[in-house]
């Protein structure tokens, strides 16, 4: 019984891993349904969800918060539109995560959700990693033709990951101290990687 949180960086195989740890276990698996909670909750659509989450609207809805008010906002766009900012943003995805906890046997990726369950009995904090030449290969299967520059866009990435981690929950992304452990894909196998979160959470 516990609760796995997954984070790496793009292109490290995270969501494979995840999703083959979460099959071996026969445990739920949590990621892109946060997003759909996420926009469900502050009714907002999931694209918008998304945007805000990587930093695209972030920037906006500061700027609109900070000088204009929530209500002023309401009568622009209505009642019913649905509204977020980093506080309502951080808030729902705390009780979303926790609320995610809370089940047990949930395999959890990305999202800072190993910073939220720090200190939780029962949540185990999983980091994946890989060389940066697998990362490349990894990013051309993903992406195909549709990125000119990979290397690029991995830095970017990365870049966006370590902004979101220092934002939301001042820490740094690459910090070894917030992790149960550290799994090597490029010297390890999927498998080989599961089995040693199996004894992790056995032990």
């Amino acid at each position: 019984m516990a609760v796995i949180t997954i984070f790496g960086p793009y292109a490290s195989k995270r969501r494979q891993f995840g999703t083959a740890l979460s099959k071996k276990l026969n445990y739920n698996y949590a990621d892109r349904n946060i997003i759909r909670e996420m926009a469900r909750r502050a009714n907002i659509s999931e694209e918008y969800a998304e945007s805000y989450e990587d930093g695209r609207s972030r920037g906006l809805m500061q700027i609109l918060s900070k000088t204009v008010s929530m209500n002023f906002i309401k009568r622009i766009v209505g009642d019913s539109a649905g509204y977020i900012d980093s506080k309502i943003y951080f808030k729902l995805l705390e009780e979303i995560v926790i609320s995610l906890y809370k089940r047990d046997n949930i395999v959890i990726v990305g999202r800072g959700s190993h910073c939220i369950l720090q200190g939780y009995e029962g949540a185990y904090f999983i980091k994946i990693r890989a060389e940066w030449e697998d990362r490349v290969k990894n990013a051309n299967k993903l992406l195909a033709s549709r990125v000119c520059d990979i290397e690029d866009y991995i830095l970017k990435q990365d870049k966006k990951e370590m902004k979101f981690m220092e934002y939301f929950y001042n820490v740094d992304w690459l910090d070894p101290s917030l992790f149960s452990l550290v799994i090597n894909l490029s010297k390890l196998s999927i498998e080989e990687g599961i089995q040693q979160v199996v004894d992790l959470i056995s032990a």
